[in-house]
């Protein structure tokens, strides 16, 4: 199976902001002609591999089934170098392609924002849960002293009438 390449945007939005910082100083180093982002198959362990003529794996295509240490290659971008060689296309058909690259683009962002959305929801239903059971817990606690408290009081009552019994009138 051949790793997806995919533009930058979807590459750093799959990324995420814990390898921001790898993936800004691996585009700067001129040595690279792609990256590759592996993953593992719950998707929460991430790495980015660098591929270019100094490194193991020379092109993007190279990657492609690899395994290292439990993570598959998941998509790859290209950075420089190896692009394919496109012909050249007529005025109006680039035009429709540049309108339809905005367009993914713009899905893609509404697709991150939704994301973000469900996340924040997410979390904001955690904290609610967490509350919840917190108030619980105050509940229970306060029903069993009421009861501890009203079988202390009907046990001091039984106690007093017994005693009350037992005095001569």
């Amino acid at each position: 199976m051949s790793v997806p390449v995919v533009p930058l945007s979807a590459f750093s939005n799959l990324a995420g902001s814990a390898l921001a910082e790898d993936l800004r100083r691996l585009l700067a180093n001129p040595d690279y002609s792609g990256l590759v982002l592996f993953s593992d198959t719950l998707g929460e362990q991430l790495a980015i591999l660098p591929v270019g003529l100094a490194q193991d794996y020379k092109r993007i295509e190279d990657v492609n089934g690899a395994e290292i240490e439990g993570l598959r290659p998941l998509c790859a971008m290209r950075v420089r170098g190896e692009a394919p060689v496109r012909e050249k296309l007529p005025a109006g058909r680039e035009q429709e392609l540049a309108q339809l690259d905005e367009s993914l683009r713009a899905r893609e962002r509404y697709i991150a924002e939704c994301e973000q959305r469900l996340a924040d929801a997410g979390q904001m239903l955690s904290e609610r849960e967490a509350m919840l059971e917190q108030r619980e817990q105050m509940l229970v606690a306060k029903e069993r002293d009421f009861f501890r408290r009203s079988g202390d009081l009907t046990r001091q009552q039984g106690e007093a009438a017994a005693a009350a019994a037992a005095r001569p009138v």
